[in-house]
């Protein structure tokens, strides 16, 4: 398709303000020249779209009045500008009775971000002739511009961790407890005591969670039973960790105490929501005929199920156990007065295996909420860093194994 260099020369300016004035929201840099370069591409854009509009033959007479609201805007945020309105000492105090303030690194960039959105559609529907494949290719841009920025955050996330915590990750560091507070040691003790707490959640929520399932979608015949089971297991599944660690708080610490059983039932019960919904998926995922053939031939019910149904979902039911691990693995609130210390005490053991329940225990998120507290007051910063980054590499590689055997699993499905 043709361009006209005006359309390209207000691509690029839109281009220069879209990606600089992110930037500059992001980062907020000690930019001085930055205002003059907006500005000249504030001009050069409004300039461009309307000499690129007037260059094309067929021009619609109905776009014309929001092409120049869109022009308008430009020029009004490059006299703002020039006028010394928007100016390095703006401040807008408490706006809408707001507890914070907003100044120009705010207002500024926002304006010059907003003239760039508008700029690209303009460029797209000129381009294009505001034809419908115009609109498609604007929508599938945001798409993958929306792809591009999710990507680019957790990227930035993982690379601050990374960056700030690699260096503090050692052997002794993960093989000793901590000491003096977080100050010294290691978080030996909160690793241990994390896999023991998620290894007893999924042994509780992981057979009750498959079996309700299983009840549900092959046994049970009421539809209206199902459906209001699974409405409330839906909003169980959306209420707040903390209610269930005021649940465990009232009840199950007066049965238990604060202990790693008390922890183990808390996270088990708030991970079996979803371990009942994505098992209830993958059972409706298995085609009928396999359970027809096999009951042809003779099985039972429940030989159908344990030899047919289950091996064919497993790797659905496998997903919602991984998705129980990761949410078990960065829970704080329901443990932090159930289940939970701030110690260096290893995790007690019988015979060397078997973990005394009735013990509290560490945890690497309530270690690394506790090294927050301490910023500050005491030189931990260094331990939180390798503690978040211990801790991700905890999730990242549970999920990655379970990933391993569900495409095991999924290889063994012949349909």
């Amino acid at each position: 398709m043709k361009t006209n260099p005006p359309l390209l020369v207000s691509m690029a300016a839109s281009a220069i303000m879209f990606v600089s004035s992110i930037i500059y929201l992001v980062l907020q840099p000690n930019w001085h020249q930055i205002g003059q370069i907006w500005n000249a591409c504030l001009i050069i854009l409004a300039l461009g779209i309307m000499i690129a509009f007037l260059m094309k033959k067929d021009r619609p007479a109905s776009k014309i009045p929001l092409l120049a609201l869109d022009i308008f805007f430009f020029l009004a945020v490059f006299f703002l500008s020039v006028s010394g309105v928007l100016n390095p000492e703006l401040n807008i105090h408490r706006p809408l009775g707001l507890g914070a303030s907003i100044g120009y690194g705010i207002i500024y960039p926002s304006l010059v971000l907003a003239a760039a959105i508008l700029g690209i559609k303009d460029c797209i529907n000129i381009l294009y002739g505001f034809s419908a494949k115009g609109r498609e290719v604007l929508i599938f841009l945001i798409i993958r511009f929306s792809a591009v920025i999710a990507l680019l955050l957790m990227g930035g996330i993982l690379f601050v961790i990374i960056y700030n915590g690699i260096g503090v990750i050692s052997w002794e560091f993960l093989t000793t407890p901590a000491r003096k507070l977080g100050t010294a040691g290691g978080i030996s003790t909160a690793i241990v005591g994390t896999f023991w707490m998620v290894l007893g959640a999924m042994i509780v929520s992981s057979p009750l969670g498959i079996a309700a399932a299983i009840y549900l979608h092959e046994y049970s015949k009421s539809l209206r039973l199902n459906r209001a089971v699974t409405i409330a297991i839906t909003v169980l599944n959306g209420v707040p960790s903390v209610v269930f660690g005021l649940f465990a708080l009232a009840f199950l610490v007066n049965l238990f105490g604060v202990s790693l059983l008390t922890g183990s039932l808390i996270l088990g019960l708030i991970n079996i929501p979803i371990i009942i919904l994505t098992s209830q998926e993958a059972l409706k995922s298995v085609p009928n005929s396999l359970r027809e053939g096999s009951m042809a031939l003779g099985a039972s019910k429940w030989q159908t199920i344990k030899k047919v149904v289950l091996p064919s979902a497993m790797p659905g039911v496998l997903t919602g156990i991984i998705m129980g691990v990761a949410k078990a693995s960065g829970e704080t609130a329901p443990i932090m007065w159930t289940a939970v210390t701030f110690t260096s005490t290893p995790v007690q053991t019988y015979y060397g295996v078997i973990p005394d329940l009735f013990q509290p225990v560490n945890n690497l998120d309530y270690h690394l909420l506790n090294l927050i507290y301490f910023l500050g007051a005491w030189d931990v910063e260094a331990n939180a860093w390798g503690t978040a980054l211990v801790l991700i590499a905890l999730v990242l590689g549970t999920n990655m194994l379970s990933i391993v055997v569900r495409n095991h699993y999924r290889k063994k499905i012949s349909w």
